[in-house]
């Protein structure tokens, strides 16, 4: 199972036993966690191989280990250990402003500056997912100057100006729940930025991965079909999930994948559009969501009546998601850690301006929520509170 503390490898494939992997994917898991473990085995359509460089994500047979290379970049700033640290700003901009997702990031935002003594700023586009909008508020931003910039990047190309416009301002610049231009690589950004950007969030092939293997620990023995759903194909973070969950359907069972349904970020159209796709596949044993709006897959199922007959796995921790895993409408959700999506940042900021320790990749995992931890998931959920805390 493991040839030493750093490094797992899980036996896996069509003529292996469900029972067989779920064992090994437990061993692994209390040993080192389960997206550590498919992180290091895993390479997704997202291009993300694992290592945090361009190089091989095996070990073994002569191949590279997994590793991530850290540039030793000066900060824009004069350290001096011998006073305290100033006042500072940083701003966290999003994809999309409009979805409660976001708070438990905030919270971890306001947080670390707290403690710091930094004043913090989250915003993104309040009528949704907009890219170019998110664009226009980051060209604000900068024209703000703050000494900070946190930003997820759902786009491989449409943030480089600005990015490189807060760079040359000396903005230090953080990636955060979504960064695309992994998937360029790091030569690709040392190149374009001078530097990799930093990353807190998951890994989004691997988390993916972790999410069907999940799905194929709750399947029945004699599960035929099942299929994967998602709101926005065009979003990178959420078409690898998707990837991540049926290749790990693919890979370790017979199992029939049907055609990925696009559920849309509006619950009226996602709930009818999968409504539909129940209908018309009457033989269907699961259904997994990729994003935050997977409750969509619930909702619909109990209006069919059909809850009872599938195994349904969500994304993310929205409230609905949860609420529908402790009826037992829905099985399980997949969390990605949103509080340390905003904490981190912030920390790594600190120790980069005032300590001269470059900004690492941190990846928050994939934790699996189901009737077993539901309560504790249900009881965590104090977000609001905290936000008020802090705004008070």
């Amino acid at each position: 199972m493991a040839d030493d503390d750093s490094h797992f490898s899980v036996t896996a494939g069509a003529n292996v036993s469900r029972r067989s992997v779920m064992r090994q994917l437990g061993a692994a898991t209390a040993i080192g966690g389960l997206a550590g473990c498919l992180q290091q085995e895993s390479t997704g359509d997202d291009g993300s191989d694992g290592s945090g460089d361009d190089g091989g994500n095996g070990g073994g047979n002569g191949s590279a280990p997994s590793y991530q290379r850290v540039d030793l970049t000066p900060p824009p700033t004069e350290m001096d250990f011998s006073r305290d640290p100033p006042e500072r700003d940083i701003t966290m901009v999003c994809h999309n402003g409009a979805i409660s997702f976001w708070n438990p990031t905030i919270g971890g935002l306001h947080d670390a500056a707290s403690q710091l003594g930094w004043n913090a700023t989250f915003t993104g586009p309040s009528g949704g997912f907009s890219v170019q909008e998110q664009v226009n508020i980051l060209e604000n931003v900068v024209a703000s100057d703050p000494d900070v910039i946190a930003t997820t990047v759902s786009d491989s190309e449409a943030y480089n100006q600005v990015i490189n416009d807060a760079i040359d301002n000396d903005i230090v610049v953080l990636t955060f729940n979504t960064n695309s231009l992994r998937a360029e690589g790091q030569s690709y950004m040392r190149e374009e930025f001078g530097r990799v950007l930093p990353f807190a969030g998951q890994d989004q092939y691997s988390s993916g991965y972790a999410n069907g293997m999940a799905l194929i620990e709750k399947l029945p023995d004699d599960a035929s079909k099942i299929t994967v759903g998602l709101a926005d194909p065009a979003h990178s973070g959420q078409a690898a999930r998707a990837s991540g969950a049926e290749d790990a359907v693919r890979q370790n069972t017979d199992i029939e994948i049907t055609e990925r349904v696009n559920y849309t970020d509006d619950s009226s159209e996602g709930v009818s559009r999968i409504a539909n796709h129940l209908s018309a596949n009457p033989d269907l044993d699961a259904m997994v969501g990729s994003d935050v709006y997977s409750w969509f897959i619930g909702r619909a199922a109990e209006e069919e009546g059909t809850a009872d007959d599938l195994v349904i796995g969500g994304f993310d921790l929205d409230q609905n998601t949860l609420d529908y895993i402790q009826g037992g409408v829905m099985n399980y959700t997949t969390g990605q850690d949103p509080y340390s999506q905003g904490y981190v940042p912030v920390i790594q900021a600190f120790a980069y301006l005032e300590r001269g320790m470059p900004p690492k990749e941190y990846l928050t995992g994939a934790e699996i929520v189901d009737q077993g931890n539901i309560d504790f998931a249900l009881e965590r959920r104090n977000w609001g509170d905290l936000i008020e805390y802090h705004d008070a």
